[in-house]
């Protein structure tokens, strides 16, 4: 059964903070309260799995791990209240629990807890370099002790629930897909729109450009998309025959097919019974317990080609609009101007969007997109004042 990492302030008392200078004091509570969030993120998110579970000792086990990292995020705030922080509030929480039920929809199942615990192991590994650099040497090792009993704590996860090994982060869901096509469907339909307005400075004939243009990207990004998964999971599929790794069986479907094999050898079928039976149990003793396995979130979730091409040409439909609009309604010039306000705005705000999941500065990840769109916009507009018409 899962266990937890008993903490250092367990055993030998409270951690004195008084010898903390304000911009150490600062930093830890700031790490702190970073580690507590997406401990409790965890918490959340096993507690969903465990409603969903049908099997009653899958929901005993995702409700143990859940308990488990509740009392670990209560062991942090804890530490947030040493440090004078103040407590989360419930309407944080309430927040958080709509941020995981999103993120699972968005990333899958695999790919949150995935995202969740090396955002985890990230703040840890800010907290270790932290507390080598505080002035007090007792209060230095007393927080380097706590950063190194919170990396077990991470490991033992990784391995046993996730079967991770690195900080990689395999699941994914449909979060590239959405990027993906809201990217490219602001980008490519704002330069159309430019190069045309460069050349012709009609607003109905740049709304039917905008248009065809939108459909047709829509369609060629969703079949793009399609393909492009389709063939990366029959690739997958077609690797792992030739390797010779099959699907994992049940112990049922095991020991049916060890029965075959020993009556195929000229045994009868109840000494070959009793025979697999033995042989599967002493498989089950050699094999490495993981409760990742039991949970199914050691296994690496499939993201249908379907719902891949659908995500990426819906999303690339939807923000398409957003420069294409404004030249059903308005006088040319007005269009143009809010079209390009609109355009800039949505293309910041899905550049920063990837900073939930990346970990990045929202700041940079939503400037650079703006930079990407405007450069595409003003090479089609003088391309287009170019083409005599």
């Amino acid at each position: 059964m899962y266990s937890k990492i008993y903490r250092f302030d367990v055993q030998v008392g409270v951690i004195t903070t008084d010898k903390l200078t304000n911009m150490e004091r600062n930093a830890l509570l700031k790490i702190a309260r970073k580690i507590h969030a997406y401990i409790l993120m965890q918490a959340t998110g096993y507690k969903r799995l465990a409603k969903k579970a049908k099997d009653k000792r899958i929901i005993r086990l995702l409700m143990e791990i859940s308990a488990n990292e509740v009392q670990n995020s209560q062991y942090w705030l804890r530490k947030i209240r040493e440090l004078d922080g103040k407590d989360v509030k419930s309407a944080k929480i309430s927040f958080m629990n709509r941020k995981v039920r999103l993120m699972m929809g968005i990333l899958s199942n695999r790919g949150f807890f995935e995202w969740a615990i090396i955002a985890e192991e990230e703040s840890v590994e800010d907290l270790a370099i932290l507390a080598e650099n505080i002035s007090d040497a007792h209060t230095s090792e007393a927080w380097t002790r706590i950063a190194s009993d919170e990396r077990l704590h991470i490991v033992k996860i990784k391995k046993e629930i996730l079967g991770m090994e690195g900080w990689e982060m395999r699941g994914g869901g449909g979060v590239r897909d959405i990027i993906f096509g809201a990217n490219d469907g602001l980008v490519s339909i704002l330069a159309l729109v430019a190069g045309v307005y460069g050349a012709i400075m009609e607003s109905h004939t740049i709304f039917i450009a905008g248009v065809a243009g939108a459909v047709a990207g829509a369609i060629s990004m969703g079949a793009g998309a399609y393909l492009s998964s389709k063939s990366e999971k029959e690739v997958t599929e077609r690797e792992h025959e030739r390797k010779g790794l099959r699907k994992k069986q049940t112990p049922e479907e095991l020991i049916k097919e060890l029965v075959k094999f020993y009556q195929a050898k000229g045994f009868k079928k109840q000494d070959a019974e009793t025979i697999a039976s033995r042989v599967h149990s002493e498989m089950e003793l050699k094999a490495e317990y993981t409760i990742g396995e039991e949970v199914g979130l050691t296994a690496e979730e499939s993201w249908p080609p379907i719902k891949a091409g659908a995500l990426t040409g819906l999303s690339f439909a939807v923000v398409s609009l957003i420069p294409i609009l404004p030249f059903a309604f308005m006088n040319v010039t007005p269009a143009v101007v809010t079209a390009v306000v609109a355009s800039m705005t949505s293309l910041f705000g899905v550049g920063a969007s990837k900073a939930i999941f990346t970990r990045k500065s929202w700041i940079r990840s939503g400037l650079e997109m703006m930079i990407i769109g405007s450069l595409a916009a003003v090479a089609t507009y003088v391309i287009g004042l170019l083409i005599p018409v």
